[in-house]
């Protein structure tokens, strides 16, 4: 005789010695319901009291399955069979097995298991869970996994579907794969629905109080598997997909990742074996972009290829020009895998569609980091608002990731799949393309810079572009912001530019529009690296001499003075040699504050006079300006401070003339600082105070460093050691953000004696120490005053 529910739950009870009044209880059901379905009048109890009979009994996974399917048929070999019912039910189990080596996904596992089987779903309609992700990222796989975890929760079958949305063919319509599901439960092909309303409708009165489980894989988009969701409650669908099915009222939206770095290298051990990989199992997963179809295939070209070894295999994966040639092993194929996608955009009779994939494309021609609507706009001579909506639909598809909001940037092996489609591009718009994107970041450049410096030299550069038509910035600030989350791609396109040649002098003045940037915002070393990139290519006069000019600048920042001396000698002969007497002036300038900084204050002296004779001849007031600045410097070194006042007030009425808000704001700075020290400090702080607000609002982040160094010492000269900790905490941070380490060298020092005098010798100790070290290596002449410093620091501290 068959096995009921009712028979099943009685024996369960008996073998626990409970009693049906303990049981419900424990159940949180009442003693009648128990009752009722040891008597069987309740042949098909609802879902939610089975869970609750599993909670109180405590099943184990065999009997939570048995108890489940008899549940669902009321005795485990019955099937509804009657007229009424439509053709005998056919249990299908149409799942593959799980594979082996899945790895991993243990918290995506356990959320679908969670709302596969917690039976919360609304009444009357089914559990929907979405998957998505790239190709290869895993989708299937996860999907399978939990199907064949939960298996048993759904006694009436488990059906599954290859939708087709991405692959060769054309993707499955609603009716064919209704017809499909139909089959498979016992439909004859001749009693199919020809009509996809009434298939709809045939297949709901199937699936109507049944418990199945249908794994609907690789939907192309909403419209695909909507009508293929069931109506009624206990049974549950799971569909993957390439593309985002957000719209779809789904229990559970997964979305899959690349896998960490650690199951990464296990899923690439279980597929190749540990033996094979030696020490190269993290470059390998690497390499693969830590993709699950990657790893598969790079572990099985490690198997099938016995005589090569795991470090040949890295060495091969490095050449970015053969990856996708190895990460292709029989039906496990990447380059495939990508290409569908972008195959079914390119083929689609929609207009947004074939943009997108023109879209795609054309990104893999540049090496940046990361895009954003502008630059694409630029790259696809577009809007900026059509080129957010063709990035948004490549992120919906996974061809791209938008890891924040309005920034999008390729998985490396997609980069690597679009790079080679963009090079069977026809070299003229391989060109065009890359020369609208590169002039795009010219003019944006000049743009920012204009609004931070308007009457700078640089504008002389015979190439000086319009302003752009986006982006548009009303203060300096925005632009220098917009350079921010930019400058990863500048420095890449300048790289590009270079190595593709024939645009020397277009880049030249990309990184010549850069200066006000970097000046403001620090990244020397990455300044001074673009500058040596193109300084020799094939150039004009003037723009050589002012990037020799600007590499002066950048040597002196970063405390290379010897090299800083030779730069300026080479862009002051070169503005020399083209007749140039302005640039050679402002150059000598420059030479100059270099020279106090070195301490050669004699040789700063006789420049600024022969910086001061020449601009008043040019009747070049800005420039001007810039020489008093330098001149109130070295008289603030030499301890000249009715000197300092002086020129700081005539440079301060130039800037102001000519609306240069820096230079105002750092000449009040200085003047402060001389009336500090000269025993006159009322309201000094305040204007310093004053200065570093202005600063701020200007984005000029180097500048407010050295205000605040000057603030902190003068708190900690009129003996205010706290306030003179807080500015230059405030500044050093500024100077590390910026690996700026001669800043940090004289905030330490300031740093490190503020905190002697409040009693904390060690710390303020460490500080120095750091101080010393720096000026013995780049400015012996000023190690003197830090040693002495820290033997008065030591000394105090054994007091």
């Amino acid at each position: 005789m068959d096995e009921t529910f009712a028979a099943a739950l009685r024996q369960a009870r008996q073998s626990r010695g409970l009693s049906q009044e303990a049981l419900a209880e424990l159940a949180d059901l009442s003693t009648k319901a128990v009752g009722m379905l040891e008597r069987g009048a309740r042949r098909f109890p609802h879902l939610m009291t089975v869970d609750k009979l599993d909670r109180a009994l405590g099943f184990s996974t065999e009997e939570r399955g048995r108890f489940r399917r008899l549940a669902a048929r009321g005795a485990a070999s019955v099937v509804p069979s009657t007229s009424d019912a439509g053709p005998v039910w056919v249990i299908a189990d149409q799942l593959p097995a799980s594979r082996a080596s899945f790895t991993g996904r243990t918290q995506h596992l356990d959320d679908l298991r969670h709302a596969l089987t917690d039976g919360t779903a609304p009444a009357g309609s089914a559990v929907v869970i979405t998957v998505r992700g790239m190709a290869g990222v895993g989708k299937t796989a996860l999907a399978i996994e939990a199907a064949v975890a939960c298996r048993a929760h759904f006694p009436d079958g488990v059906l599954s579907v290859n939708l087709r949305g991405f692959g060769s063919g054309t993707p499955l319509t609603p009716l064919q794969v209704i017809s499909q599901l139909l089959r498979a439960t016992g439909v004859p092909a001749e009693s199919l629905p020809a009509d996809e309303t009434e298939a709809t409708a045939a297949l709901r009165t199937r699936l109507a109080n049944r418990r199945v489980l249908l794994l609907l894989d690789n939907a192309q988009d909403v419209s695909q598997v909507t009508d293929l969701i069931p109506s009624s409650s206990g049974s549950a669908v799971v569909i993957t997909s390439r593309n985002t099915l957000t719209t779809i009222s789904a229990r559970l939206h997964v979305q899959l990742e690349p896998m960490p770095a650690g199951d990464a290298v296990q899923l690439l051990t279980n597929a190749a074996g540990a033996d094979r990989l030696g020490e190269s199992a993290e470059r390998i997963a690497e390499l693969c972009g830590s993709l699950p179809l990657a790893l598969s295939v790079a572990g099985a070209w490690l198997l099938r290829h016995p005589g090569t070894s795991a470090a040949e295999l890295v060495r091969r994966l490095d050449d970015e020009s053969r990856r996708l040639d190895l990460l292709g092993v029989d039906d496990l194929d990447v380059r495939v895998s990508l290409s569908l996608s972008v195959d079914q955009l390119t083929n689609s009779p929609a207009t947004r569609d074939r943009e997108a994939a023109r879209a795609f494309v054309l990104l893999g021609l540049p090496t940046s980091v990361d895009f954003a609507s502008e630059s694409v706009a630029a790259l696809l001579e577009t809007t900026p608002a059509r080129a957010g909506d063709l990035l948004e639909h490549l992120t919906d598809l996974h061809l791209l990731e938008s890891p924040v909001p309005g920034r999008y940037h390729f998985h490396d092996l997609v980069r690597t799949f679009a790079h080679e489609l963009a090079q069977e591009l026809p070299r003229l718009d391989r060109e065009a393309a890359f020369d609208r994107l590169l002039g795009f970041y010219l003019a944006v450049a000049w743009h920012s810079a204009e609004k931070a410096e308007p009457q700078a030299s640089r504008t002389d550069w015979s190439g000086t572009p319009a302003a752009p038509a986006f982006p548009t910035f009303t203060t300096a600030e925005e632009g220098l912001r917009w350079i921010d989350a930019e400058s990863p791609n500048y420095l890449a396109i300048i790289n590009q530019a270079v190595r593709l040649g024939g645009r020397d002098e277009t880049t030249a003045g990309l990184v010549i529009g850069l200066y006000s940037y970097f000046v403001m915002r620090g990244h020397l070393n990455d300044w001074l690296s673009a500058i040596d990139l193109v300084a020799s290519g094939q150039i004009e006069g003037w723009t050589f001499a002012k990037l020799q000019a600007d590499a002066a600048i950048a040597q002196a920042e970063l405390a290379h003075y010897e090299e800083s001396v030779a730069r300026f000698g080479l862009a002051r002969d070169a503005f020399e040699a083209i007749g140039d007497l302005r640039a050679v002036a402002i150059t000598t300038n420059n030479k100059a504050r270099l020279l106090v900084r070195m301490q050669r204050y004699t040789e700063a002296l006789v420049l600024i006079e022969e910086g001061l004779v020449v601009h008043k001849q040019l009747d070049d007031p800005r420039a001007l300006s810039a020489v008093y600045g330098t001149l109130a410097d070295v008289q603030s070194e030499l301890g000249n401070w009715d000197a300092v006042q002086v020129a700081a007030a005539a440079g301060t009425e130039l800037y102001a003339a000519a609306g240069d808000l820096h230079g105002v704001a750092n000449l009040r700075v200085e003047s402060a600082w001389a009336r500090i020290c000269s025993g006159h400090p009322d309201g000094a702080i305040d204007d310093m105070l004053q200065s570093i607000a202005d600063l701020e609002q200007l984005g000029s982040r180097s500048y407010v460093c050295d205000a605040r160094w000057v603030l902190a010492d003068s708190y900690r000269l009129l003996d205010q050691f706290e306030p003179a900790v807080e500015q230059a905490e405030l500044a050093l941070d500024i100077a590390l953000d910026t690996d700026d380490l001669r800043r940090e060298a004289q905030l330490r020092l300031c740093l490190g004696e503020a905190l002697a005098e409040l009693g904390e010798y060690d710390e303020g100790a460490a500080n120095v120490e750091f101080a010393l070290a720096f000026y013995q290596e780049h400015l012996p002449a000023a190690a003197a005053t830090a040693e002495a410093l820290l033997q008065k620091i030591r000394s105090r501290a054994t007091v």
